[in-house]
């Protein structure tokens, strides 16, 4: 599916240090440190176990806001590109792999927008897809596409008063888990027994295998896996606010750490991410630390679940800019009831969450048939066994799967919606509620989210036409044996 561009959607004006409402200064550091596959309630001070995250804790005590918030999918490319523009993942089609990772040329996103606010860009990507070759270099003044920590935190060390945006992103918590001894300490006696020294992606997937459900030694062991990468990305962390606390320029520093999607952990069968909107994959920690610059006061509650698509905004908003309507709003404002996610390309379905208050209502639309064979060649793919039947690999089921996605609405699909309703606990899980009623009202709500800003619902295929259709025309082949023209003269 080729990238809807949306020209001028996330445009910026410039304003002064922190927003209209405040006088032109000199700003500073603005540091945002993501992860990927942190979950919101592991984290010690958000309701986790006390001890397992101490910096994150730490730094939770001092931030200016600190809770949870929903991410705007349970799978990397979509939720960092979100990130990135504040736009949501129909709006910024960065939502599949391979060449529909891309983030389009035209949109803003956060280091073209401090760009714009004459800062300084430097960017740490650890991971695949959030590199040059995927459009996020543009407005970087660098990019380190290794993002060794040890880069990262010399650099915030050497961090000098001015205005600079700092980027750092690591891939953990998420697996590959690795089991390193020195912080099993961390984990309660009887979750440090008989762990292996690394759980590998395949481990996860073939643990969440719908035939077989995962044995509960086997789900304790990933669980206190999962918690001891847990452990380790909360050292990486530290470590990287330890190096800007050396800099001298904590004080004049806004910090912004957060997760881009969450993980699974047995919770219905399932082990890692990406393959549903579930709560566990989609509630995220979020902590916000303002600067002496900037000293606005937040509109939500600590308490109250917030989108993660308001990063791009708030960060934006901070440093001087006026966003355009089109991102969601910062936290500096009020922004309506509700938070979406989204997830494209599933087996045959598109799947989509509304989360209002402690309700949570999945929609699931169908465009294609679903694959019987799709898990098993899954497993052989990430496994590296080919299948006994060609018909049945991978990238044969895949493109069956994408000619549905691709002749199908998106939210409409081949027909009604499956609707389910939960209802999330006080720290962390989820239950089934049925209310025909309170399902319907939320449907209603979730189709006005998703539409915003989308003036008409098309198939992929169609908006992929739709937009060559504006494209120019390709220049010419030149002629053989020479440019453009004809032959060398």
């Amino acid at each position: 599916m080729a990238l809807a561009a949306l020209a001028a959607l996330a445009a910026i004006i410039a304003l002064g240090g922190c927003g209209s409402m405040r006088p032109p200064n000199r700003g500073g550091p603005v540091v945002l440190i993501t992860l990927e596959a942190l979950r919101a309630d592991v984290v010690s001070g958000l309701g986790g176990e006390p001890g397992l995250t101490p910096n994150l804790a730490a730094l939770i005590r001092q931030a200016d806001w600190a809770g949870r918030a929903v991410a705007p999918s349970s799978w990397g490319v979509p939720a960092m590109a979100t990130l990135f523009t504040g736009l949501s993942p129909w709006q910024h089609h960065a939502v599949l792999d391979g060449d529909d990772a891309h983030l389009a040329q035209d949109l803003v996103t956060l280091p073209k927008a401090f760009k714009a606010l004459g800062y300084h860009t430097t960017g740490f990507a650890g991971g695949h897809w959030y590199t040059a070759a995927f459009g996020y270099d543009r407005g970087f003044d660098s990019l380190d596409e290794v993002g060794r920590n040890r880069d990262a935190a010399e650099h915030l060390a050497s961090l000098a008063e001015g205005k600079e945006l700092v980027w750092v992103h690591m891939p953990e918590p998420q697996a590959p888990y690795v089991r390193r001894d020195w912080l099993l300490p961390r984990l309660g006696r009887a979750d440090r027994a008989d762990l292996p020294q690394t759980v590998e992606p395949v481990d996860l997937l073939a643990a969440s295998n719908p035939e077989v459900p995962a044995s509960p030694a086997l789900r304790q062991r990933l669980g206190s896996m999962y918690r001891l990468n847990v452990a380790w990305a909360d050292e990486k962390v530290g470590r990287l606010l330890d190096a800007l606390r050396a800099s001298g320029q904590w004080e004049r520093a806004l910090v912004v750490v957060t997760s881009a999607f969450g993980e699974e952990l047995g919770e219905r069968g399932a082990y890692g991410h990406g393959g549903d909107l579930e709560r566990e994959s989609i509630e995220v920690p979020l902590i916000v630390k303002l600067p002496s610059w900037c000293r606005r006061p937040m509109v939500p509650p600590a308490g109250q679940r917030i989108a993660l698509a308001r990063v791009w905004a708030t960060l934006v908003e901070a440093a001087g800019g006026k966003p355009a309507p089109a991102p969601a709003p910062s936290l500096f404002r009020a922004a309506p009831a509700g938070v979406l996610s989204e997830l494209y390309l599933g087996n045959g379905v598109n799947l989509y969450s509304l989360v209002e208050g402690d309700d949570q209502l999945l929609w699931q639309a169908r465009f294609a048939p679903p694959e019987p064979r799709l898990y098993r060649a899954s497993l052989a793919a990430l496994a590296g066994t080919g299948g006994a039947n060609p018909r049945d690999s991978l990238g044969v089921i895949a493109a069956r799967l994408f000619d549905g996605f691709a002749g199908t609405p998106p939210l409409g699909g081949l027909g009604p919606p499956a609707l389910a309703l939960a209802r999330w606990g006080a720290g962390s899980g989820s239950r089934p509620v049925a209310d025909p009623r309170r399902a319907a009202e939320l449907a209603r709500h979730l189709a006005a989210r998703w539409g915003d800003f989308i003036a008409e619902e098309l198939t992929p295929g169609a908006e992929d036409r739709e937009w060559l259709d504006q494209m120019p025309p390709p220049a010419p082949e030149p002629a053989e044996g020479g440019g453009p023209g004809g032959p060398p003269g």
